[in-house]
């Protein structure tokens, strides 16, 4: 798969000059806050994901109300025109050719995985992070699991709200907090079974990648911490908890409480991993990733990776392309300035410049 074409109507500070994009790799270069970062996102927006900066869409807008972006996406199968618009009227809206799609036929024409400094909080963050990254490898392999993704959701808002009325000694309607737990353990198991699933398919490729690393890294587990699996177990959890949840006024209980330990040798990586390997295991997270989309699309996915010259060193670099390039991945890399280890990694690789949105390209780099 490759991204041939990008422009857009009113997304950030873009010029809405269209930009033709060619095979391999794609160096976006220029100073801070020139719209390096944007055109990755309006790429990935187009793509059907979300902004990886969890941005919302009136952010974006130039004007705060309304943005379009357009792609040419080449495929085996031939050329698809894909578009995504937002406006405060419609919100969010996705057409394939001239015909209206949903976002789950999008995000299976051009599937793109993103990596940027920022995804070492994986590691480092919050348990919300990796639960994140974990509903993100569902719907790549299960697009339909977003049925269950929503119907949880709105169970555990509604049941949330329930018990902040029940800690505030507000009444409520009979069987109402028992209806919507009971709708919280059903969708919550089919989410975990979803979940564990996706997990399952996406470590076999992580492991076969973390063994090519080498032996420092035979040692790298996954475990995925969740307590009650089935509806019946979560619904035991819950029967359990419920007077400490009265008393807090939220739900105490459920895939929304998960977490993924992630360990080399038995120890956690946040705590005892260094800086190289918590980069270099980040790294393989999102090239198992990647190995799952081309797995389950037969084509391979966009990557985009935003600001490698802080990210990467030359080693990492050098290992990063040459998987890239044996997979015949499309990808975009945003630097600040294209140092001569980033683009001695490449043999061959397009360089545009970003000045105040505007896109420059400065030809082609080659290496030999």
């Amino acid at each position: 798969m490759q991204l041939s074409e990008l422009s857009n109507q009113g997304f950030r500070n873009l010029s809405p000059d269209p930009v033709s994009f060619g095979a391999g790799v794609t160096l976006i270069t220029g100073e801070n806050a020139q719209g390096k970062t944007n055109l990755l996102e309006a790429v990935a927006l187009v793509c059907g994901q979300r902004s990886f900066r969890g941005a919302p869409a009136s952010a974006m807008a130039r004007d705060g109300e309304r943005f379009s972006i357009c792609a040419a996406i080449e495929r085996r199968a031939g050329e698809e025109r894909i578009r995504v618009a937002w406006s405060r009227e419609k919100g969010r809206e996705f057409w394939r050719g001239d015909k209206p799609a949903g976002f789950r036929e999008i995000s299976s024409l051009s599937p793109a995985v993103f990596l940027a400094p920022e995804h070492r909080e994986l590691l480092t963050g919050s348990p919300a992070v990796r639960r994140r990254f974990l509903d993100r490898l569902v719907l790549g392999l299960k697009p339909s699991a977003g049925d269950d993704l929503a119907r949880y959701a709105m169970a555990l808002r509604e049941r949330n709200a329930l018990l902040a009325r029940a800690r505030r000694g507000q009444p409520m309607a009979a069987g109402e907090l028992e209806a919507w737990t009971e709708e919280l353990c059903v969708a919550g198991s089919a989410l975990r079974r979803h979940r564990r699933a996706a997990l399952s398919i996406w470590e076999r490729g992580f492991r076969e990648l973390t063994r090519q690393a080498g032996p420092n890294y035979a040692g790298i587990r996954v475990d995925y911490a969740a307590e009650g699996d089935s509806a019946e177990e979560l619904r035991e959890v819950c029967e359990r908890l419920l007077p400490l949840e009265r008393r807090r006024g939220y739900s105490l209980a459920g895939p929304h409480r998960d977490d993924l330990t992630l360990c080399l040798d038995n120890r956690p990586l946040k705590a005892f991993g260094s800086q190289g390997q918590q980069k270099s295991f980040v790294l393989a997270l999102k090239m198992a990733e990647m190995e799952n989309l081309q797995n389950i699309f037969s084509e391979p996915p966009l990557l985009l990776l935003d600001d490698m010259s802080s990210e990467l060193d030359a080693r990492r670099n050098s290992n990063l392309m040459d998987f890239l390039i044996s997979r015949d991945i499309q990808v975009f890399i945003t630097t600040t300035e294209p140092s001569q280890a980033l683009l001695a990694t490449a043999a061959h690789c397009s360089v545009f410049r970003v000045e105040n949105g505007n896109l420059t390209s400065e030809g082609n780099e080659t290496h030999e």
